[in-house]
């Protein structure tokens, strides 16, 4: 869209001598070869502006046009039909082929369709800065650097010395963004970014109006990887023209970028909606602008196939379209098939000889799939073609950085913040890799350990041995019976900031570990400002998070999304929780498990809040379907089908022998047979609560009767008739606990033992008879531990299960089983005094000198006001024998 506005808007401005050491910067090229919500309503200002009795009818009509509000009368002309089409993005409209309307609408329009030497043929003699824009970002996408610059230079120089007004100052800074692309920040002027921020702070002084202005700024900004200031600016301009579809999908592309796609979903729809798309009678295609976008999202959602889907209408109608073209080739590389991916590469060639685009798209595509290797050699192919470009080398320094390779990463990210000093994504990361290089690293036979010196001291050394322990496991026969080439890199990160920048390159993600391949990092288990979510159980984290590192490197980085997780829950080898457990059931009752095409989407792209946890047990259950039905070897066959780059079908096909439809029709059965199990489901023939309530009913009662309230006698009398139903245990037990709230009930005991056996899920029960045992109430203390195990080991974020049991062994004198437990408590929360103190304290009634060295010692980095701690630690080094 062009940055002119009506004739109304005509303040000018003289630039100072800013701008003059800019321009001077020019010269010859040389060797250089959110979401959003509900669109905001126009801002009450600009209703004024328009509806102000000042104005003729036309200056009026010139409003709502330029303001994004007018009224189909209004699209009179030709030229007016051009101009809402070209804010609207409705770049096949007949207005912007029509001879009668604006030749540098019509050239915009080519361009944006990429006809970029038919643009160029239309408006070559035109003097304009927007002409002299579109001609360099014509040339430009033709591979004509040197003639772009030099097609640059008379704006340039126009700025340095004239006054200019609002549309003058906007082109201009598109002229300064084309030339520091074309010619890099250090020839262009380092003060490029500064001065341009300025310049469009200016034009939005002169004209407060003025949409375009905040449109340049919210993509200056979106390019200097500052998504929030870029929304902010963004949504800005919706309220000066909630038409600007530029606006719309500058909002959806952020919304992408932080994996929010019901924000996309949102974006798309407007998209759609401002090109008439879906309006009753129309038979107007979809915004070109919302296929892209979507077709990016799916590419984020690992589905190419939707991918291509969501793009080929935008390919039909505009073939030469470049963004539309690169996005191809990264389906095709996505699909892992890179004979196709090279073929739709050269063809990029034909069209933009030299171009960077295509390869940038296909090598930030794989690196995101974690497919390293192919993503470095074609970002490494972008970065040779634009070498003064920092996108691909930015790419290339973060691909390096997941990789494990900090020295690689350093070079490409220091290099990267001297191509662009204002990139927020590369100065994120560039700090984080300066930051790991200060980090102290411990070794064993097949980890690395890093971690900040200071109080990750404590935790990094206690890491090595368990993590043996996981490696053992998860790589053995039982588990995915593959070892990784190369030692796995543990990155203990101090807190959940740079733990988020160490995933993402960005503060921002949601999580505690995540895998990158080579790479695991974890946010420190710890409570306080600054921990997103407190202490939890690193082994288990780990152990799931190294699953994906070893599946991940069994199959080459190419397995379903659904598949990696469930293997990784799998191998955790911990109970399923009640939560699950009830959520899977509900799907299964309510016919809706995820089908196999679904489940991936769930995980990025969920529609109810369920959804993303529903796709984690379902994946989990599918996998232990398999494993009993088909045996253990079943899914690491299926995982290298996926390495040779199968799809899931025939992968299922040749492995389980089953199509994807039928494998989820017979899952279903077992599943039924798993929830009845669970006391979840009834078994066939079993009444449910609500059968049994209607059975009270009298014979001659209304379909529509009210159904009897489960009183108490209504309670025991179904009890006597289904004294196993899980549905009326609970009911019973729900009222026994009530009365015992009042006064004790010895009856709940037995009760509560019941229910526990006819649902074995629930964790209610246990947690019931633990505490009613250690209260000594209905049988001994010694009573709680079977039930103090079964919640310990389903817990995640609490040691208080694991200290009860600690306890509880220790009063036995099982001093081996004390010790575990108190271990697992300092596993927990490794940091917590209490913690250590407890663990401290059984390894001395052991005489563990050693252990109880190292809990003590930890406690004098915990707590190093308390010497205590000091005088303890060196009574008991005292009693380490000297060898």
């Amino acid at each position: 869209m062009s940055a002119s506005g009506p004739g109304v808007f005509g303040a000018r401005v003289r630039l100072g001598a800013a701008l003059a050491v800019l321009v001077s910067a020019t010269g010859a090229i040389g060797q250089v070869a959110v979401r959003p919500d509900a669109g905001p309503t126009l801002a009450p200002h600009v209703r004024a502006l328009i509806d102000a009795e000042y104005h003729t009818d036309e200056q009026r009509r010139d409003l709502r046009l330029f303001h994004g509000v007018w009224l189909e009368d209004d699209l009179d002309t030709p030229a007016r039909r051009a101009r809402a089409s070209l804010v609207t993005g409705k770049l096949h409209d007949s207005s912007l082929t029509d001879p009668a309307s604006p030749l540098l609408d019509r050239a915009e329009a080519m361009l944006l369709r990429g006809e970029c030497a038919e643009a160029l043929e239309l408006i070559e003699k035109d003097g304009s800065f927007r002409a002299v824009v579109l001609r360099a970002e014509a040339l430009e996408t033709l591979g004509r650097l040197e003639d772009a610059a030099r097609a640059l230079e008379p704006v340039l120089a126009a700025m340095a010395g004239e006054t200019l007004d609002p549309p003058e100052l906007v082109e201009g800074v598109r002229g300064l963004v084309l030339r520091a692309r074309i010619l890099g920040q250090e020839r262009a002027g380092g003060a490029d970014f500064r001065v341009m921020m300025q310049l469009l702070a200016r034009a939005r002084t002169l004209d407060r109006f003025y949409w375009p202005a905040h449109l340049a700024e919210a993509e200056l900004l979106y390019e200097k990887a500052n998504p929030t200031e870029a929304r902010a600016a963004a949504l800005e301009v919706l309220s000066l023209n909630p038409r600007c579809a530029r606006a719309w999908a500058l909002l959806g592309r952020i919304a992408n970028d932080s994996f929010a796609f019901d924000g996309v979903q949102s974006a798309a729809r407007e998209l759609d909606r401002l090109v008439g798309k879906g309006e009753p009678g129309s038979k107007s295609a979809g915004s070109p602008l919302a296929d892209v976008l979507l077709a990016r999202a799916r590419l984020r959602q690992n589905d190419p196939e939707a991918a291509e889907r969501e793009l080929s209408p935008t390919l039909r109608r505009h073939p030469r379209m470049r963004t539309a073209l690169a996005l191809q080739a990264a389906i095709a590389a996505e699909r892992y098939d890179f004979a196709r991916t090279q073929e739709l590469l050269d063809a990029f060639d034909v069209l933009s000889p030299g171009s960077h685009e295509a390869y940038l798209e296909v090598g930030r595509t794989l690196s995101e799939n974690r497919q390293y290797a192919e993503a470095s050699r074609f970002l490494a192919e972008a970065a040779r073609r634009r070498p003064m470009l920092p996108d691909p080398v930015i790419e290339l320094g973060l691909l390096e950085l997941q990789s494990g390779r900090d020295i690689e990463a350093l070079r490409a990210l220091r290099r990267a913040a001297e191509l662009d000093s204002f990139n927020d994504r590369a100065a994120n990361s560039l700090a984080l890799i300066k930051e790991l290089l200060t980090y102290d690293t411990i070794e064993s036979e097949h980890f690395i350990v890093r971690f900040k010196p200071g109080l990750d001291e404590i935790l990094a050394p206690e890491m090595l041995p368990v993590l043996e322990r996981i490696h053992a496991r998860v790589t053995g026969p039982s588990g995915i019976d593959h070892e990784p080439a190369a030692k796995t890199v543990i990155e203990l990160m101090p807190d959940h900031r740079w733990f988020a920048v160490r995933i993402t390159g960005m503060p921002g993600i949601h999580t505690i570990a995540a895998a990158t391949g080579p790479v695991i990092a974890m946010e420190r288990p710890q409570e306080g400002p600054g921990h997103s979510v407190g202490n939890y159980l690193w082994p288990r984290v780990i152990q799931h998070e190294y699953t994906h590192t070893v599946t991940l490197s069994r199959t080459r980085n190419r397995i379903p999304h659904w598949f990696t997780e469930a293997a990784a829950v799998y191998v955790e080898d911990t109970p399923r929780d009640y939560n699950r457990a009830k959520l899977l059931a509900t799907a299964l009752e309510n016919d809706a498990l995820f089908s196999l095409d679904e489940i991936n989407i769930k995980f990025v792209r969920p529609d109810t809040p369920t959804d993303r946890a529903q796709a984690y047990a379902q994946g989990h259950w599918m996998y232990e379907y398999i494993v009993e039905r088909f045996g253990p070897r079943a899914p690491l066959e299926l995982m290298d089908r996926y390495a040779q780059g199968q799809g899931e079908s025939s992968a299922f096909d040749e492995v389980l022998g089953l199509s994807t439809e039928s494998f989820m029709r017979d899952f279903a059965g077992w599943a039924r047979g798993q929830a009845v199990a669970w006391g979840m489901t009834l078994p066939e023939g079993v009444p449910t609560i609500d059968e049994l309530r209607r059975a009270e009913l009298h014979e001659d009662a209304d379909e529509d009767a009210p159904l009897p309230s489960p009183t108490p006698e209504l309670v025991e009398k179904w009890l006597g008739e289904h004294p196993d139903h899980p549905g009326v245990l609970e009911l019973a037990v729900n009222a026994a606990i009530e009365r015992a709230d009042r006064e004790p009930d010895p009856a709940l005991v037995l009760l509560l033992q019941r229910y526990a056996a006819a649902r074995p899920v629930d964790d209610m029960p246990h947690r019931r008879l633990a505490q009613t045992f250690l209260d000594g109430v209905g049988g001994a203390p010694d009573d709680a531990v079977v039930h103090l195990e079964y919640l310990d080991a389903r817990a995640q974020h609490t040691s208080a299960y694991a200290v009860a049991l600690a306890r509880r062994y220790a009063a036995r004198g099982d001093w081996s089983r004390a010790s575990a437990k108190a271990e697992r408590a300092v596993q927990i929360a490794p940091f917590d005094a209490d913690m250590r103190e407890l663990a401290a304290e059984v390894a001395v009634r052991t005489g563990d000198w050693a252990e109880a060295e190292r809990h003590v010692r930890a406690l004098t980095r915990i707590e190093p006001d308390r010497e205590i701690h000091r005088r303890r630690l060196e009574a008991i080094r005292a009693k380490i024998p000297i060898p």
